[in-house]
């Protein structure tokens, strides 16, 4: 073998070397996003279905069993929440799920932290949160993992309506 020859091996050798490396970062790249994209739907999953839990229950607690006509009679901006010795199999109103927090290990590769807060909003400014009692009320549920780089946020304003 001649010295071009040998030149144009180790050149071939490099260059091989080079789609190698390449094709193993890429294959990396693809498997951390894939699972960076597992994990997220899940989160996003897990928000949706207590968003789904709370909006399938009554919209406060005074409208539990009868209809309210007005604002003054719906729970204080201070005390929404469950009330005392609910748990979350026992919640019966949307507020309930104020300050409510859990772990799940559904996915047992990950553990997920949910946190929630209810708070009543002006239907003009649903994006700010009032003291003052309404009939909309909006609750934020964050989901967050070691194994994701962002928390999940998704919230939903839930309004009262009752026709006579």
């Amino acid at each position: 073998m001649n010295t071009g020859q040998m030149l144009l091996t180790i050149g071939a050798m490099i260059l091989l070397s080079m789609v190698i490396l390449n094709t193993n970062k890429n294959y990396l790249n693809t498997t951390v996003f894939l699972q960076e994209t597992k994990y997220g739907v899940l989160a996003t999953s897990l928000a949706t279905s207590i968003i789904e839990k709370a909006k399938s229950l009554s919209f406060d607690e005074e409208t539990d069993g009868a209809a309210v006509a007005n604002t003054s009679d719906l729970t204080r901006a201070n005390d929404l929440g469950p009330e005392s010795g609910e748990t979350y199999y026992t919640f019966n109103d949307f507020d309930d799920f104020n300050g409510y927090t859990t772990v799940d290990t559904t996915e047992m590769s990950a553990v997920y932290n949910i946190s929630c807060s209810v708070a009543y909003v002006n239907e003009n400014q649903l994006n700010n949160t009032t003291n003052s009692r309404t009939w909309h009320k909006k609750i934020l549920v964050a989901v967050s993992s070691d194994f994701m780089t962002d928390t999940v946020r998704m919230s939903s304003v839930f309004s009262y309506w009752f026709f006579r």
